[in-house]
């Protein structure tokens, strides 16, 4: 990158930035929270705090740094509140998804033995609940709230020692998706549909409380829901339905690019009334080669079939986002212990994630650019930054320009 590309990229970090001076109440976490900010972009593989502080520009007292994540009082669901006015897009479908962070040990705050999306299976692992807006190709995180089982709530002392506050109560995955659904709304966005996967999807109370809300949804569900016809035998599964269907019915849809080509599959959709719920719904069963999935869909009647499935397939870009807030911006390294720690890191990495996702969005010739190639372009200069403010690196350059090795 150019030095005039990267002065005006670092100026609009800067400006991006600047709009949450107000979260912080002291110079010194503004300072800190720039700090932790570098050291998300910065080129170091790790993002635990140790590892992101050998690599700053202007790295300070690492306790310090420390501190500002794990126990200084800056409030993260203020700074969730400030981010959410700053995403661009105001409309989009929102899906909402878990995510795991597998670890070792008992003490990491909410960790136990449970489903880790990450592993594919049962492990050691914390949970979290997200919610993100999909829109003009890019995903907007706006919500993560750590799932704490039992395990934790019902235990005061070890709660106690992680620093969850005594306020916070069990709540089920499907609550907590409800709430920030709630908070999303009520920060001005407009929800053209929310997409889920079947664990909450099957969740007839979740549903309803979609339904109260106003919101149109298209959420995956289990085979063995069970349903009723108009003018059909009594209830049957969604499995059945699908097999009753004449192959006439089915019709095939593309709906997407995959690494491999298009992703094409059979599609029949049925008007049905869940056995639990009220008023009709759309089934819409998909088949391929290797399975079978089935969703149900809260739309008009008379909405096309292609229209139900571009709302039933849209949620794959959230697995994306996890993979890249992940992959590049360390959501999953941090290493401490305390609940407070994990919400400060958490909002940080969506903040950095938002400013890389703002910036691919900045009118350019060619496609747009991928999250990783725009991090590229960050870590860069912060890397440039690295070697201007470390004297060492800065003589060692110079001796090797002046007596450089193997020359002849």
């Amino acid at each position: 990158m150019t030095t005039g590309p990267a002065r005006a990229l670092l100026r609009r970090l800067g400006q991006f930035l600047d709009g949450f001076s107000t979260c912080f109440s002291r110079q010194a976490q503004r300072d800190a929270a720039s700090q932790y900010l570098d050291g998300l972009f910065n080129d170091s593989e790790r993002k635990s705090m140790q590892a992101m502080h050998g690599r700053l520009s202007d790295p300070g007292q690492y306790q310090a740094l420390q501190h500002f994540i794990t126990h200084s009082p800056w409030d993260a669901t203020r700074v969730w509140t400030q981010l959410r006015t700053m995403v661009p897009p105001r409309s989009g479908i929102l899906a909402i998804d878990d995510t795991g962070f597998p670890k070792q040990g008992t003490q990491s705050v909410g960790v136990q033995r449970q489903y880790c999306g990450a592993l594919g299976k049962i492990g050691n692992c914390q949970v979290a609940v997200s919610s993100a807006l999909i829109a003009d190709g890019r995903t907007w995180p706006l919500a993560f709230d750590l799932y704490l089982p039992t395990s934790w709530t019902d235990d005061a002392d070890r709660c106690a020692a992680a620093g969850i506050p005594s306020t916070v109560r069990f709540r089920e995955k499907w609550r907590i998706a409800l709430a920030q659904i709630r908070v999303i709304l009520k920060a001005g966005f407009t929800l053209t549909g929310v997409v889920v996967d079947a664990d909450y999807g099957s969740n007839a109370t979740f549903r309803a409380g979609l339904e109260r809300l106003g919101l149109a949804y298209g959420v995956a569900i289990r085979g063995e829901a069970t349903f009723t016809v108009a003018d059909g035998p009594g209830p049957l599964t969604a499995i059945a339905l699908a097999a009753s269907a004449p192959p006439s019915a089915w019709e095939s849809v593309t709906w997407g690019d995959g690494t491999t080509g298009p992703l094409t599959a059979d599609f029949v959709a049925l008007r049905v009334r869940p056995t639990k719920g009220r008023g009709e719904r759309w089934l819409l069963c998909e088949r391929s080669a290797t399975e079978e999935k089935f969703y149900l869909l809260h739309l008009p009647a008379s909405t096309a079939l292609r229209a139900l499935v571009a709302l039933a397939r849209s949620r794959w870009p959230i697995e994306q986002q996890y993979r890249e807030l992940k992959d590049d911006l360390g959501l999953d390294h941090f290493e401490g212990r305390r609940y407070q720690g994990w919400m400060h890191h958490v909002v940080l990495t969506a903040v950095a994630f938002t400013f890389l996702q703002i910036e691919r969005g900045r009118p350019a010739d060619g496609p747009r650019p991928t999250l990783p190639i725009v991090r590229g372009w960050v870590r860069e200069i912060m890397g440039l930054l690295y070697v201007l403010h470390n004297r060492r690196l800065l003589h060692m350059l110079d001796s090797f320009r002046r007596n450089a090795p193997l020359r002849r």
